[in-house]
């Protein structure tokens, strides 16, 4: 019963159409369950006012995570009476692939300038500022703001890199290091030589400038890791690279086998496999790649892992996607489908139809998504699954709605019932039926009387 009721509570607060009035009694405390909805809408003015003065500290706190809502509204916390409140505020908002609105610049000055410590902590290292204000840390008199200045390196003078280089705290002198030995091999040897480990360890091995030696002695050690690591350097002297080919370890191998200088002979010299199911995170110098020519060498290649670290790339040609958009690889045409805008409408819904990732839903709201004419392709499809599509049809019918709605299947039926076009007399109904009351309460054509009335029998103050 509680989750049935938060589920209703949920459903009006994501209702895109509920009114000023029944989002602001959802501010009451016996509406808490569906606070959660403040993190993920827009909000009016009128609700935000109202937010930041509510005595509840978690609605306060839920609401500075937003990220659905502008900078300006969630900027308004700066004055929170809580430090906690502030804290959550500075960190910045992390909705799954997608971002959020930068806090105004007078906001992220006050943050980083905030009275308590784990405020201004949280906000230098988690709050995606503006990387100018955070080289601006390079002199704080706080050891731990210092440290976090070292993230804007590019931006610092000589002299602002020099003193932290030589910084009296340890943990500065290393922040500092860590981002100066990309381009000076000096610091790549001092920090191998000074006792690093774990993920540290490997940054340096991965990112650092290289001298043959340095690179060979990594190469002979015996952690694979650093191994692996070495050879996804581009900055590691090539024929050092060259001699992991035959690395006991398949993971080097691997590694090795997409360097960016070597030919597809020289890649299918080398042994190693990979599978359908082998999660990889894109090679780096293709993801960032802008050279179109190149990504299309990627795309061409017998390389599952440079063809899907390809359908990553921002810059990807059109005939690259094109080209991936056919891939062998079911991992390739659905990387393609989630980074690609231009990928065909029919490739999305093909590569949707055979997906069975937890996230297969976001290809839904792909750009070239065919909704158009889904009711006509799906509505009496034996498939649970495309009949559940037919609702995605801007033009169903509302016969075919009403039929859907009756489904006996809950996945299909509660679809139905979110469909704007369901009629009204079907719609008041399906708020009454346990199998499609959540949908049927998130409709946008809910009249608002009807969600009052829903708030009502929840026992909602008006």
């Amino acid at each position: 019963m509680f989750d049935r009721r938060r589920n209703q509570l949920n459903a009006i607060a994501f209702n895109t159409s509920a009114p000023t009035d029944v989002l602001l009694r959802l501010l009451h405390q016996e509406a808490a369950g569906a606070w959660g909805a403040f993190m993920a809408r827009p909000l009016p003015d009128e609700v935000v006012d109202a937010i930041v003065v509510h005595p509840e500290r978690r609605l306060r706190s839920t609401f500075a995570e937003s990220f659905a809502v502008s900078g300006e509204q969630r900027g308004r916390l700066v004055d929170d009476p809580h430090f906690r409140v502030r804290q959550v505020l500075a960190n910045a908002p992390n909705p799954f692939r997608s971002g959020a609105p930068s806090l105004p610049l007078p906001v992220q000055r006050r943050l980083l300038d905030d009275p308590e410590p784990i405020v201004r902590r949280d906000a230098a290292f988690y709050g995606n500022f503006d990387d100018r204000l955070i080289a601006g840390l390079c002199d704080h008199e706080d050891a731990f703001m210092r440290g976090a200045s070292c993230g804007s390196w590019s931006l610092l003078s000589g002299s602002d890199r020099e003193r932290l280089l030589h910084d009296p705290d340890d943990d500065v002198r290393q922040r500092a290091r860590i981002a100066a030995c990309g381009a000076d091999v000096f610091w790549t040897g001092v920090l191998l030589e000074s006792g690093l480990d774990g993920s540290s360890r490997r940054y340096v091995i991965r990112y650092g400038a290289m001298t043959a030696a340095l690179a060979e002695q990594v190469a002979a050690g015996v952690d694979a890791s650093d191994r692996q690591a070495l050879a996804l350097n581009t900055r590691a002297p090539l024929d050092v690279v060259r001699k992991l080919a035959d690395d006991p370890e398949h993971s080097v191998r691997l590694a090795v086998s997409v360097r960016p200088e070597f030919t597809e002979a020289e890649r299918a010299a080398i042994d190693f496999t990979v599978g359908p199911s082998d999660r990889l995170d894109p090679v780096e110098w293709v993801r960032t790649c802008e050279d179109a020519d190149v990504l299309r060498d990627c795309a061409r290649s017998s390389h599952t892992w440079l063809r899907r670290s390809a359908a990553f790339a921002e810059h990807l040609p059109a005939d690259a996607v094109e080209l991936l958009s056919h891939d062998d690889d079911y991992a390739v045409r659905l990387l393609l489908c989630e980074r690609q805008p231009t990928v065909d409408g029919e490739v999305v819904l093909e590569t949707y139809l055979k997906c069975q990732v937890i996230t297969k839903s976001l290809l839904l709201s792909h750009r070239n998504f065919p909704k158009a004419g889904l009711a006509e392709r799906f509505a009496d499809d034996p498939d649970r699954g495309k009949r559940a599509l037919a609702v995605l049809d801007p033009d169903v019918d509302a016969d075919v709605l009403a039929r859907l709605l009756a489904d006996d299947d809950s996945s299909v039926s509660s679809a139905a019932a979110g469909h704007p076009a369901l009629p009204p007399d079907l719609l008041l109904r399906a708020c009454d039926e346990p199998a499609t009351e959540t949908s049927a309460l998130r409709n946008p054509s809910l009249p608002a009387n009807v969600m009052h009335e829903r708030l009502d029998a929840l026992g909602v103050p008006r």
